[in-house]
């Protein structure tokens, strides 16, 4: 038989039958002696069978359907299976073997769907377990007709299991002729019949590489000694023990929930994480930056909520998500040395983006700091809508304006006033004497931006201050080597794998054209797709947002996108006069299926699939007139009851 254990097996693996404290068989125990010793030592060491946890294997207790259907699934290495069984729930520990048994042919259930996983299995049924795993190994048995006394009575399929086991030495009867098929299993037995349906050639026992450990107020870690086979021992043992950490080849993989930070730190050389919605780790619904181990770079930090073996429980942005363990590092509170957090500063709100390799820390300004945030104290949050202070009490819940408001909105300013105000801050970047800033006035690429951003909104729908301040986030204020050399102010094409890229335009309004046109879809004639039409798959509300709604959700890695541009366009309105800021009342859909309606109580012009759409309020009312997310109409009607109102930080 083969020795490797393929990639499915080993999380199977993971699900032992017993606790098994200790693969060294002792000098003495209740094995020692019996006539099946040899064989249920070896079927023990190779991890097929586990002892109990007061040290004894007890070779003469009954052994049950679900029991043997496990021991055979781990003798024969056997891949994961559906789950098929009414009374084996998926999330049963044995659950994972008996469906690899059931998908191999080797155990069936009732007419009833049915397995009966705890019913003590019989010596007639083991046969017929073994007969189709021989037949799953593609194993030659003849059959013969076995001269016991008491199976004339037995169904075809049994006798003919029984014959060939008989006759290829794994099954023999008793003393006196008998066989006994009604009779129960017994450990003993289980193990001497799989030890000879391999001829011995057991697989390697699993590794031992999981461990329980505590970290003190320093972040020391200090290991127990005991090592376990499978994640499951381990969080056993840790919970019996009061221990606070699960190791696995000394990386932390689990700890209590809400016990600490995780970054998104992955072992390959990815620079970007996904994360999902399902812990099966199969619907991808957003990404965030990262750095790989033993790399530099800002690895997006998330709060920790849970784990297992395979996947990191996490929340960011207003959502929960799932990340693989392998892209994850679990950080105590304890051993944090540093975290991202909260200040304010002049009135505004300042977040403080934390590097765990550096141990330094980054800013921008988000926007109008909540008013019930104080200078002179550190708040935190993973959203950046609800605070907490140092000692996880909540403060309060606050919105930042511009990070919500739709994109479709109109600006109240001027292409005159815009490109004024660009001129303005090209020349006090150019005041600072940094190199990169020589020449501001003459040579970024943002000169006449505002008159372009203006004529864009009217033939495409799409608010010249998000244009803008867009180019002033991703181009530097127009002079980065992307604005410089290819006109391209928005980062079009340049990849997280691959930052040396980018799209070359032959103006700089060609880029803005490319960027409404390819992303935000705003021609009438051609709007469906792009990341603010409705149910596209790219569309979470058009809205800067955050990774749990909004544009950021699928355009940018970096999860704090959306919040750096609503703090660009809070900057810009400012100096400007603040004609924009709190124009509208902001909320969310608070159900899925909201129809956008033409009039009040119309048809609707188009509906939202999800929940949490964000929607710009023109009019209040029992029916509320929205800015439409399409540009074929300006406004649309929903129920006020399908709306739940954002309070802003002013």
């Amino acid at each position: 038989m083969k020795k490797a254990v393929s990639i499915v097996m080993a999380l199977v693996l993971l699900f032992p039958l017993l606790p098994f404290l200790n693969s060294k068989v002792q000098a003495a125990d209740d094995v020692t002696g019996i006539t099946l010793e040899k064989e249920i030592r070896a079927v023990i060491a190779a991890g097929v069978m586990s002892g109990y946890e007061d040290g004894t294997y007890k070779p003469e207790n009954n052994v049950t359907r679900e029991e043997f259907a496990t021991f055979l699934a781990r003798a024969l290495e056997l891949p994961a299976g559906p789950a098929m069984f009414n009374d084996v729930s998926p999330s049963a520990k044995l659950a994972p073997y008996i469906y690899a048994a059931a998908a191999a042919g080797i155990v069936n259930g009732g007419s009833n769907g049915n397995f009966s996983p705890k019913m003590t299995i019989t010596r007639k049924d083991m046969a017929l377990m073994i007969s189709n795993a021989l037949d799953y190994l593609k194993k030659e048995a003849v059959y013969v007709q076995p001269d016991f006394t008491d199976i004339d009575n037995l169904s075809s399929a049994h006798r003919i299991a029984i014959g060939k086991s008989v006759n290829l030495g794994i099954i023999s009867g008793y003393g006196d002729g008998r066989f006994g098929p009604e009779d129960n299993a017994r450990r003993d037995q289980a193990a001497a019949f799989i030890y000879r349906l391999l001829d011995g050639d057991l697989p390697e026992p699993p590794a031992k590489n999981y461990q329980t450990a505590n970290i003190d107020s320093s972040g020391t870690i200090t290991r127990a000694p005991m090592q376990y086979e499978s994640f499951d021992l381990a969080k056993q043992a840790m919970t019996k023990s009061g221990s606070e950490l699960v190791l696995k080849d000394g990386k932390i993989i689990y700890m209590k929930n809400y016990a600490g930070l995780v970054f998104a730190k992955p072992a390959s050389n990815a620079t970007t994480v996904s994360l999902y919605t399902d812990p099966a780790l199969t619907n991808a619904k957003t990404y965030v930056t990262a750095s790989a181990i033993g790399s530099s770079g800002i690895s997006t930090e998330l709060q920790y909520i849970t784990s297992t073996n395979s996947y990191v429980k996490v929340y960011l942005g207003g959502e929960y998500y799932y990340m693989k363990q392998a892209d994850a590092r679990l950080v105590p509170y304890e051993g944090a040395k540093g975290r991202g957090y909260y200040a304010v500063s002049g009135g505004m709100l300042i977040h403080n983006i934390y590097n765990v390799d550096t141990n330094k820390t980054v800013s921008y300004t988000a926007g109008p700091a909540p008013s019930f945030m104080q200078a002179g104290s550190k708040y935190y949050s993973w959203d950046g809508i609800s605070f907490y202070n140092a000692s996880g009490k909540s403060v309060g819940r606050a919105y930042q304006y511009f990070q919500f408001l739709s994109g479709r909105s109109t600006t109240s300013y001027t292409a005159a006033q815009l490109d004024s105000y660009i001129k303005k801050a090209l020349a006090e970047r150019q005041a600072t004497g940094l190199a990169k800033y020589e020449n501001a006035t003459t040579k970024s690429k943002l000169i006449g931006l505002g008159t372009i951003a203006k004529k864009i909104e009217s033939q495409y729908h799409v608010n010249a201050l998000l244009i803008v301040s867009m180019a002033i986030h991703e181009s530097d204020y127009g002079i980065s080597d992307k604005a410089q050399q290819l006109n391209n102010l928005f980062g079009i094409a340049v990849y997280d794998s691959d930052p040396s890229g980018g799209k070359a335009f032959q103006t700089v309004e060609e880029g803005v054209v490319h960027l409404v046109d390819a992303y935000f879809k705003g021609t009438a004639g051609d709007w469906r797709g792009g990341y603010f039409t409705p149910n596209d798959w790219r569309a979470y509300g058009a809205a800067p947002g955050n990774k749990s709604n909004g544009i950021n959700v699928k355009y940018a890695s970096d999860p704090y996108w959306g919040a750096k541009l609503a703090g660009h366009m809070y900057n810009v309105d400012k100096e400007m006069g603040g004609k924009d800021f709190g124009r509208y009342t902001l909320a969310f859909t608070n159900k899925a299926g909201v129809h956008v309606r033409v009039s009040a109580g119309g048809s609707a012009v188009y509906t939202y699939n999800l929940t949490r759409m964000p929607v710009t309020i023109t009019q209040t009312g029992d029916w509320m007139q929205v800015i439409s997310d399409v540009p074929t109409r300006i406004s649309g009607y929903l129920q006020r009851s399908e709306v739940n109102i954002l309070p802003i930080a002013k």
